[in-house]
């Protein structure tokens, strides 16, 4: 596929190797403006492109949008005090600046996404099917994920330029950075298009895991979530649970097992299948430390391994199951056995076929699971009036009680306040690792008051750094600015 936005795309070529038939698609090269967008196939080639870029997204550590969003959170600690500057350049010590490689990556990986997207939206409608219901399935994935797309940039770098159709580069150089409101109107605009169009049954054989009309609703609902509009976020969420496609594994290591993926647990989440064929992923094996031997992992991890925050061990309550199987500890590294320190075993659960190489993992990683769509929703009717005992109780209480803990009550959680912080503390351990709680403290509007509390403790080199309120936003990549080099179009966000 030619590429028109160049200063946008990745300055290093990504290889684009999938896990499904569905996925395979053609080399980069053989696409042309003129070539190709001609029959269906075509298309089919350049919607499996889009799920390739962000499959690719997932497959590694450094780029990975779970672990930068893990290691901005209070999950983790900050790199041992000493090593400078830090994780991905210091982004678990908000040290990080518009120079960031990983902001430029994360950035424009989006970006590529949305460019894909544009070339199968402004042609589809002129080429003929042979297939209509596939002609329209397409249009829809292309739509949501260009709303995806913006939603992750929107939520993380504030308003960007809203680019929704193929351009000159001379073109995009005039398209204005939007507000924040504005890119999310324009998320939820494709989303809402997308939903009318995909299938409202789960996908099959050598097209399981696509995009569907439920993962649309449920990713249209978290961003609704985020900025409080949660009128409107609870249709989509009634929808999804009414569906009856969907529900809660009824043991929560079954939400990571390998032998569970697309199951009833699952509505999104990113492909990948092990057997030294280029098409596992490596971010697993970050969650174990380099040299180190583990019981749930075959071969020694990695320098990026981060050790898991003494905050987040201690929010398991007694007895929480969860808790053994999302962190662990007593492995052997560095020539002792480490009983003090806790890191990451959630995505360990390879229960089909062993990983013979640090990035041979099978186990897909998730994006939306149906436990965030019940607390999500439980979350929504307590926002719109506390009620003891009632449903929002029902639904936490299924998760707890899969967490073999006790129920709430009306009596432990007699308030709107209360039952808030509940599901706070739910959310926390439920999707540890998952890449939801950095959004979480922000919607939340306690980020600074969390990371700063965090970022305090002595383990954490006391008080050396620091979040400022500014910093629940990204920088704006400085390669983005001085391609512009127009403050007028495209200006950094306050405080870098």
């Amino acid at each position: 596929m030619k590429l028109l936005y160049k200063f946008i795309l990745l300055l290093s070529v990504i290889t684009l190797v999938s896990c499904d038939d569905f996925l395979t698609v053609l080399p980069e090269s053989s696409y042309s403006e003129s070539g190709s967008y001609q029959s269906q196939t075509d298309f089919e080639q350049a919607i499996a492109g889009v799920y390739a870029v962000h499959q690719s997204f997932y497959k590694t550590t450094s780029q990975n949008p779970l672990y930068i969003l893990m290691m901005r959170s209070d999950e983790t600690n900050v790199k041992t005090p000493g090593s400078e500057p830090g994780y991905l350049g210091g982004i678990e010590r908000f040290i990080d600046g518009a120079n960031n490689s990983t902001h430029t990556l994360n950035y424009s990986t989006h970006y590529m996404i949305i460019n894909r997207c544009n070339y199968i939206l402004d042609k589809i409608d002129a080429i003929p099917f042979t297939d209509e219901a596939t002609k329209k399935y397409i249009k829809g994935e292309a739509l949501a994920f260009r709303a995806y797309a913006y939603w992750m940039l929107g939520w993380q770098y504030g308003g960007v330029p809203l680019i929704k159709k193929i351009s000159t580069v001379a073109e995009i150089k005039t398209i204005p950075r939007s507000t924040q409101a504005e890119t999310f109107a324009s998320a939820a605009e494709d989303f809402t298009a997308a939903i009318a169009l995909l299938p409202s049954v789960k996908w099959t054989g050598k097209n399981i895991g696509r995009i569907t009309k439920f993962s649309a609703m449920g990713m249209q609902a978290r961003m609704y979530m985020f900025t409080k509009e949660y009128a409107k976020a609870k249709p989509l969420l009634e929808g999804i649970i009414n569906s009856g496609l969907y529900s809660m594994e009824a043991d929560y290591k079954n939400c990571f097992s390998e032998s569970k993926e697309n199951g009833v647990e699952r509505l999104w989440e990113v492909q990948f299948m092990g057997g030294q064929l280029g098409e596992g992923q490596g971010f697993t094996t970050c969650f174990m430390p380099s040299g180190s031997t583990s019981p749930v992992q075959p071969f020694a991890g990695s320098t990026s391994c981060p050790i898991i925050s003494a905050d987040l061990v201690s929010a398991y309550e007694t007895g929480d199951l969860r808790k053994d199987l999302s962190i662990i500890t007593g492995i052997t590294w560095s020539g002792r056995v480490d009983n003090i320190n806790y890191f990451g075993r959630k995505f360990h659960n390879a229960d089909v076929y062993t990983p013979k190489a640090d990035n041979d993992w099978g186990v897909n990683l998730p994006i939306l699971r149906f436990t965030d769509v019940k607390l999500m929703y439980a979350e929504v009717l307590n926002e719109e009036a506390y009620s003891a005992n009632g449903e929002a109780f029902n639904i936490v209480n299924q998760v707890r009680a899969r967490a073999k803990l006790a129920p709430l009550t009306s009596t432990t959680t007699p308030d709107n306040a209360a039952f808030r912080n509940a599901i706070m503390k739910e959310r926390r351990v439920e999707f540890a690792f998952e890449g939801l709680r950095w959004m979480d403290i922000i919607r939340w509007g306690i980020a600074v008051d969390v990371m700063n509390a965090k970022l305090s403790k002595p383990v954490q080199d006391g008080g050396r750094f620091s979040m400022k309120s500014h910093q629940t936003l990204f920088p704006i990549p400085f390669d983005e600015l001085n391609r512009y080099q127009n403050d007028k179009v495209l200006w950094q966000n306050p405080g870098y």
